[in-house]
Order: C-alpha cells, then structure tokens, then sequence
C-alpha cells in the first residue's frame, strides 16, 4: 500500500512488462521512483517514461485525502480487532470474587456460577456487531441476553498480561469486566518497543511474548530435534526412546529475566528468494529477535555455541493461530538461526 507522505515510494518490476523491452534485458530489474507529495494531491495517476520514451508506465496512486481514507477503512478496523482478540478466541478465563466464580469465554459467552449452591447463570452471548476498536489501542466487547436479561462489558485494557480479570455489577445484573493484556496498549515509545500503561507502568514490547514464558517447543529436522524454552534457553538432542543422547546446549539467556522485560532487539527480516514475494512491495514488518549464547563448547570452532531467534506473527493466523518454530538452520559452524511464529504477533 501507498501512502502519500512527503516521498511516495513506487516500485516498478520489469518483470511484469512485456513486449520488445523485455526482450533487450538479460536479468529482472526494480525501477524505484520518488514523487513528491505536493504534486499527489487532487491526483491519482501518474505517467513516466521510460527506455528514452519507448516505453511508459501509467501509475495509480492514492491521493493524500483518500490515503488518510484507507488507514481507517472497516475492513482493516476489523482485522487489527480480531488479531489482538486472537490468543483468547477458544479459550476461557476465570475469575473469583467472594464466592462466586465467572467465566469469560471469548467470542461466545459469560457465566457467572457457584458449584457449592448449585447456581448457575448466564450473564449474556456475545454480539460480534458490538465489538468496538479503541483508538487508544482498547477493545470493547457486549455479551446481552443473559439470564433475567443479565448483560456484560468486557473491556480488554492495556496492561502487563494476567491469568484472572476484574468484575464489578453496576448497576444490578449489569456486569463490567476488565482484561488486562499488552496487545492493548499504543506502541509507540522508542519507535514502538516500549509502551506506558494508564497507571505509568512501562512494558518492554517482549510483554507480548509473555503468555509463552516457561513452554517449550521442539522441531525435528532429520536425525536431531530442536528445544526452545521461551526465553531461556535452545537445546539439540537425539531421541532414542525416552532418552535424550547426545544432547547439546545452543544458546542460552545471557543475563537477568524478569516477566515482561526480556531484553531483544527489532529488526526486519532479510527478503524473501521467492518470486512471489519478490513481486510485492517492501514490507515493512518488524521481527523481534533474541541472542543466545554460551552454549556448549563447539568442538570444530572451540567456540560456545549460539542461537538466534526470530519472532514472526503468522501469516496464516487467522487459521493457524499456534505458536511453533517454523525453522531452523545453521547457519554456519555451530551458529544457528530459528524462526518462531506466534499467535500473539
């Protein structure tokens, strides 16, 4: 997509253009044009020529009234909703206050119980057309027709992930419920990898990850399968049975670790050999990736051991939301590179 800012990128493929052209080059090019944005507005076409005139390009651009127009289209509303409501889609969270336990399955229903007295209550259904996105980075959701005409608000609020959420009634058979969860917060401090919280509390953008500390993960590739425990450590071993052997450490974190400030950097990702994305236009995704070192001494190198690890959000999340490792390789002697999607990308 092109937005018309002060320099409006157009890639052009030569790939893509045909007739005698073409037939004078001997490899694909990429043509990379500048227009300023003074001369985009009221315009959405643009012609250039090219090869001495021989041959022209017409470009259609967005002109900077319909680029603002495009950023906050429904269906992109709609998509930055679902994916931050992902992770909790097919799951339920509970909660307890007094005596009384809730339910808060998203997407579907609330229900408010008490197993000892044998009460059960619906505190509504969840109505999909009542989802709302904040522009704080917030989401609103309604769940009515309860039971007695009980109804619920669930607020998903920016904050530090926890396993339990507040309830409040009020007024009577009205109830609010809030969800506290990073993917809710405007991530915008330090070109987006911190965020503030409405109380002041600073998260790192590795608060994402955090619904993954303490699992691990493995890939079999071959003779050897892979372990990474988010975020401490990579191992390598080959299973005969129940038994691990041999098995060597790859990587390992280097320094304190404590929930929400795992320290990684934001880079992007080296493009993609495929023609298919060759042909589109640059991306601008950021990936976080982690180092680890200190592995096991490498004895090729007499050098420990190292591991570096990519976080990619899915690009089939919407039907495959589960985190794993996508790949791995070694990159060179005893230095490995692995990718890991998650569905909290």
């Amino acid at each position: 997509r092109l937005r018309a800012m002060r320099l409006a990128p157009v890639w052009l493929l030569a790939a893509e253009v045909g007739g005698n052209f073409m037939a004078s080059l001997h490899s694909n090019y990429v043509v990379h044009l500048d227009f300023d944005s003074s001369e985009l507005v009221g315009e959405d076409v643009k012609t250039v020529n090219l090869a001495k005139g021989q041959r022209k390009f017409r470009c259609r651009l967005p002109g900077a009234k319909n680029s603002s127009e495009q950023e906050d289209t429904p269906d992109a509303k709609k998509t930055f909703l679902a994916a931050k409501l992902a992770p909790y889609r097919g799951t339920c969270l509970r909660s307890t206050v007094d005596f009384w336990h809730y339910d808060l399955c998203s997407g579907s229903r609330v229900v408010q119980y008490r197993d000892d007295a044998g009460l059960r209550f619906s505190l509504g259904a969840h109505q999909p057309e009542g989802d709302r996105l904040l522009p704080t980075g917030e989401v609103r959701e309604l769940y009515l027709f309860g039971a007695e005409n009980r109804s619920t608000e669930v607020r998903y609020i920016c904050g530090p992930a926890v396993p339990s959420f507040e309830v409040i009634e009020e007024p009577l058979h009205h109830y609010i419920m809030t969800v506290q969860g990073p993917a809710f917060c405007t991530w915008k401090e330090n070109d987006g990898a911190k965020a503030t919280t409405p109380n002041g509390t600073q998260l790192l953008v590795t608060s994402l990850l955090e619904p993954m500390r303490g699992k691990c993960l493995n890939i079999t590739q071959g003779w050897w399968t892979y372990e990474y425990c988010y975020p401490t450590k990579m191992i390598q071993f080959h299973l005969e049975g129940d038994k691990r052997a041999p098995q060597y450490t790859l990587g390992a974190l280097e320094g304190p670790s404590s929930p929400h400030h795992v320290e990684m950097g934001m880079i992007k990702m080296g493009a993609s050999m495929s023609m298919r994305e060759r042909r589109a236009p640059p991306s601008r995704h950021l990936t976080l990736e982690q180092k680890l070192g200190g592995g096991d001494v490498c004895d090729e190198t007499n050098r420990h051991r190292k591991t570096t690890i990519n976080f990619r959000c899915p690009a089939d999340w919407q039907n495959r939301p589960e985190t794993r490792i996508a790949g791995l390789t070694e990159s060179s002697l005893c230095e490995y590179n692995a990718t890991r999607t998650v569905e909290t990308g």
